[in-house]
C-alpha cells in the first residue's frame, strides 16, 4: 500500500490580486499534488499557474501563482498551502 505524507504551511497573508509563491518542496521519484485554499470566510484563491523548476544537483521547487478574490471584500486573504506525497514502501 502506498504511504501518503502531507505538508501544511502556516496560514500566510496575500495581500495583492496574484502573487507568486515559491515552495522548497517536491522530486522527481514520487507523486506529488499540491494546493492551496482560502484560510478566511467570504475569499476564493485561484490557482492560475504551476511550475516545477530543477536544479543542477536535482533540487526542486514548486512555483504557484495564486490569484485570490475578496467575495464584498479587498482582493487580499489568507491562504493555507497544502502539499501531498504519495510514495510505494
Amino acid at each position: 500500500m502506498a504511504t501518503v505524507t502531507q505538508f501544511w504551511s502556516d496560514p500566510v497573508l496575500q495581500k495583492t490580486a496574484t502573487v507568486r509563491w515559491t515552495w522548497k518542496l517536491g522530486d522527481r521519484d514520487f507523486y506529488w499534488g499540491f494546493s492551496v485554499r482560502p484560510f478566511q470566510a467570504n475569499n476564493t484563491a485561484e490557482v492560475t499557474r504551476l511550475i516545477s523548476s530543477s536544479d543542477n544537483d536535482l533540487n526542486q521547487v514548486t512555483i504557484l501563482d495564486v490569484t485570490v478574490r475578496g467575495i464584498g471584500s479587498p482582493d487580499i486573504g489568507l491562504l493555507r498551502f497544502t502539499a501531498i506525497k504519495v510514495q510505494e514502501p
